[in-house]
């Protein structure tokens, strides 16, 4: 038995040593396996960390160098490179060791910057359309201390989008409200809110995008659709789905949207309210998008805010102070730097002809302040001047001396009566003239009265890029004088007075008709008016008739365009003139820029400079009654609360800029300058407002002559265009670039090969007037709409960029249902006349951009009373010529896709 417990022992000693081994290395398992997990996961923990770093570094550049892109419209490879050496803070991701760098896939170009190239956006909600497109690969390695590192690459876009490629853009809201049957084809974009109403049917082919909200159940001003305007809207799921001028439409690809009321916002993104303020979204607008095939999009389904390169806050969703897109049609301030985006976008920087007038020489060219150019271009019109003329006739049509006056007045004759003092305080008196200048600048006293205004053209050199030549002589030297209440038409020449006048600045006045009664000859310093006509939107507050206004009398400079065109090539009279001299390659044809600043007053809200803008914003006096031409002097309040400034206020700086009001008057001995500005005061416009010098910022250009094949391109290869860029309102008098001749229109196919000019126009304001207008009747009948009335059609073919008004709550007071809209954009181009009523139609082909409010013509938009009739028809199109880059009009403003640069994008850690 001792033998036995021995062994007994011997084996538990055993077993216990080895059951003590294995606990060890389950233990000694266990720690190494505790600490290989800690191992893990600090190294997990770093691999984080470094991803994050590279994330943020890559996040941190791409943002970088889109803000270099809105500071900078061609930024230097240097600027670019620069952009690499920035970091995300340690306080953002901790200890971080970063390596850049941003690369070109096209390469550099001779000067070492990245190269573009013209292409088709690959993705995104511009799929499709051409931009200049920089590709651009950016790379970004992050390393922690530790050691961990991750590689980030994305490949992204810069793209420049030709404004002109869409059918119709907005800035701010867009609204489309038509009565009769409407079409418009290509794309539609808004950085606002998008209003859709009809009273029949209102037809798109392409896709319209909202940044904002989709509303349908109520106008612009609050007014309801069910009311008037429950007709259909039609839209497209596929490019083209929609015909145009079929009434209504058919096609598998063109759907009807229902119709939205509050309770119901059928296929609308919002109803029930101003978006923001009142209502709701509709929750099933992203299915409906899709369903729609994303033709029907808002910045939740697919729709991107663009804007111009220099607006850095955009005047849509940020209180002043924000950068204006107007700003690129206004002249330079002084000394202001020449390299910025702002500077670079300016179309007054852009130009190759530049025509300007201001009532002293600095204001001429501010941007040369205070060396002014010294080649003797810069012309007064001094009072009693005579000017040397190639060739002057006098209405029988003699030569007349070669010598012609510039327009002046004479007391007690020719209804001329002397300007009313601005001095003289609110009671006003005349000044004490026996004579004084029609064309310029008369608010000094010298004897002779007033010292007139100045006006300068000129040229960019083709040899050499950097060189302005004045041109002001030659130009003058074509005669700038036309007959009374004649317009000149194709073919060119036929202005019977100065048939090689490019540049018309005054009429004959209205007793020397051949044969001529006293004085006679067109020689004579007495014997010429200025050209005045009636505007009866800015001259009436209300659409009733009240009189002929003096905020509504404007003095027009008219430009020959068929004669400019012969003038470029050096043909006819024109073959020793300077016109092949000028720059044609730089932007593929000309871009002319017009600047008037006669009788534009100092700002005094901001630093007493010239902007540009006319100081007439007391428009709306929304508390007033209908038949009220008296203004009240305050800031309208905000118009619909989810506007966060007032609809007087166009120019956005929070004040009531209404000192413009103050000198108004003066040229047609009516007191304006009263404790509040009123330029709605009434004077007799066939008479003294046909007469007599306009004295206030109511200047603007009309061009003439200007239809199928008078509208310049280049000599060398008759390709190219023309653009027409204004900080004034542009009138355009008959035919443009078309004619009922263009074959385009018979087909109903406005882009066929029938030979044009790709034309634009960028101004404050656009207004389309008939072949049958003449200014003196629209004097005679400011507010007699039925005898403004044209009996034929008219045809016009260019791209139109201008301003709107400021839409407000529609009034109590029994206005109609579209008073407080800003029209429309079937209303965008604007009109005088009672189309309709003379079953006369519009032809229009072209693009329609709304980019900023209007600050020089700044009435609300009025109908149907006494400023116009809608015409029979509106047959309006999108050119889609357009989507070539080759055809684009010279200047085209170009929005960069800087919310949305990463059409592509690659991560690959390495």
């Amino acid at each position: 038995m001792g033998k036995s417990r021995h062994s007994s022992d011997g084996f538990t000693l055993i077993a216990a040593l080895l059951l003590l081994v294995l606990l060890s290395g389950i233990a000694v398992g266990m720690m190494f396996l505790v600490t290989n997990e800690g191992h893990m996961s600090g190294n997990e923990q770093e691999d984080n960390l470094a991803y994050y770093g590279a994330q943020s570094g890559i996040e941190m550049l791409t943002a970088n160098l889109a803000a270099l892109y809105q500071t900078s419209l061609s930024p230097t490879d240097n600027q670019i490179q620069a952009l690499a050496g920035v970091y995300p803070s340690s306080t953002m991701v901790g200890t971080m060791n970063y390596v850049q760098a941003i690369t070109y896939p096209n390469g550099k170009d001779a000067n070492g910057n990245p190269i573009s190239n013209v292409s088709t956006v690959s993705s995104g909600a511009n799929q499709g359309l051409y931009a200049q497109i920089i590709p651009m690969n950016l790379t970004v390695n992050a390393t922690r201390p530790g050691g961990a590192s991750v590689n980030i690459n994305r490949t992204v876009e810069v793209a420049l989008i030709p404004v002109f490629q869409f059918g119709v853009f907005c800035g701010y809201d867009c609204s489309y409200f038509p009565g009769p049957n409407f079409s418009f084809g290509g794309r539609v974009h808004t950085n606002g809110n998008l209003f859709l109403g009809d009273g029949n049917n209102l037809v798109f082919n392409d896709k319209i995008a909202a940044f904002n909200q989709i509303v349908m159940d109520q106008l612009e001003n609050g007014h309801l659709t069910s009311q008037n305007y429950t007709g259909a809207v039609w839209i497209s799921t596929a490019a083209g789905g929609c015909p145009l001028n079929t009434f209504p439409p058919a096609g598998s690809n063109c759907v009807v949207l229902p119709a939205s009321a509050p309770a119901a916002p059928g296929d609308a993104s919002w109803s029930g309210g101003f978006p923001g303020v009142a209502g709701k979204t509709n929750q099933n607008f992203p299915s409906i998008s899709k369903t729609l095939k994303g033709y029907f999009v808002n910045s939740l389904t697919g729709a991107t805010n663009m804007q111009l390169p220099f607006v850095q806050n955009s005047c849509t969703s940020n209180p002043p102070p924000c950068t204006d897109p107007i700003q690129i049609i206004r002249k330079p301030l002084p000394q202001e730097a020449p390299g910025s985006a702002l500077s670079q976008s300016r179309l007054y920087n852009k130009a190759q002809i530049r025509i300007l007038l201001a009532d002293t020489e600095a204001g001429l060219r501010p941007d040369l302040l205070p060396n002014l150019p010294t080649d003797n271009q810069d012309v007064q019109f001094v009072p009693n001047g005579t000017w040397p003329v190639n060739t002057a006739f006098d209405p029988k049509g003699n030569a007349v001396g070669g010598n012609e006056y510039f327009a002046m007045a004479k007391k007690n004759t020719n209804n001329w009566t002397p300007p009313i003092n601005p001095n003289s305080g609110a009671a006003g008196t005349q000044f004490n003239w026996a004579t004084w200048p029609l064309l310029g600048e008369i608010t000094n006293n010298p004897p002779n009265g007033g010292d007139g205004a100045w006006l300068r053209v000129e040229y960019l050199d083709n040899s050499n890029p950097g060189k302005w030549v004045g041109v002001t002589k030659e130009w003058l030297g074509y005669g700038f004088g036309r007959a009374y209440n004649t317009v000149p038409t194709a073919p060119a020449g036929g202005n019977a007075i100065n048939p090689n006048a490019i540049l018309i600045l005054q009429q004959l006045i209205n007793n020397s008709t051949a044969p001529p009664t006293s004085p006679t000859g067109a020689g004579s310093v007495n014997n010429w008016y200025p050209i005045n006509l009636y505007d009866t939107r800015e001259g009436e507050m209300r659409d009733n008739a009240n009189g002929c206004a003096v905020n509504g009398i404007m003095n027009a400079v008219e430009l020959d365009v068929g004669n400019l065109a012969l003038w470029l090539a050096g043909k006819n009279a024109y073959g020793g003139g300077s016109g092949k001299l000028v720059n044609l390659s730089q932007q593929n044809g000309y871009v002319l820029y017009f600047s008037d600043r006669r009788g534009m007053l100092p700002d005094p809200n901001q630093g007493n400079l010239l902007y540009g803008e006319s100081g007439l914003e007391d428009v709306i006096n929304w508390s007033q009654p209908l038949t009220s031409t008296t203004v009240d002097g305050v800031l309208e309040a905000t118009a619909t609360q989810y506007y966060f400034y007032s609809p007087e206020d166009v120019d956005l700086n929070g004040k009531l800029d209404n000192w413009g009001g103050a000198n108004i008057g003066n040229g047609f001995n009516v007191i304006t300058n009263t404790a509040v500005p009123n330029p709605y005061k009434a004077t007799a416009c066939n008479t003294t407002g046909l007469a007599n010098a306009v004295t206030g910022a109511r200047h603007v250009l009309k061009l003439v002559d200007g239809s199928l094949g008078n509208v310049p391109v280049r000599w060398d290869n008759n390709q190219g265009g023309f653009t027409v860029a204004s900080e004034n309102p542009v009138y355009v008098q008959g035919d443009y670039n078309s004619s009922k001749a263009d074959p385009a229109w018979a087909s109903n196919n406005v882009n066929n090969t029938v030979a044009h000019s790709a034309a634009a126009i960028i101004a404050d304001a656009v207004t389309l007037l008939s072949n049958q207008w003449t200014d003196v009747n629209s004097l005679n009948n400011p507010t007699t709409l039925a005898n403004r009335q044209p009996n034929a059609d008219a045809y016009y073919r260019m791209a139109v960029a201008g301003g709107k008004n400021i839409p407000f709550p529609i009034p109590t007071w029994g206005a109609s249902q579209d008073f407080g809209t800003d029209g429309g954009m079937h209303n965008f181009l604007r009109y005088l006349e009672n189309w309709g009523g003379g079953g006369a139609s519009v032809w229009y082909s072209g693009s329609l951009v709304s980019m900023y409010y209007s600050e020089y013509n700044t009435g609300t938009f009025k109908c149907c009373t006494v400023v116009y009739g809608a015409p029979a028809s509106r047959k309006y199109y999108f050119d889609t010529l357009f989507l070539n880059p080759a055809n684009l009009p010279p200047g085209t403003p170009t929005f960069e896709d800087i919310n949305n640069l990463a059409y592509r994008q690659s991560f690959t850690p390495q």
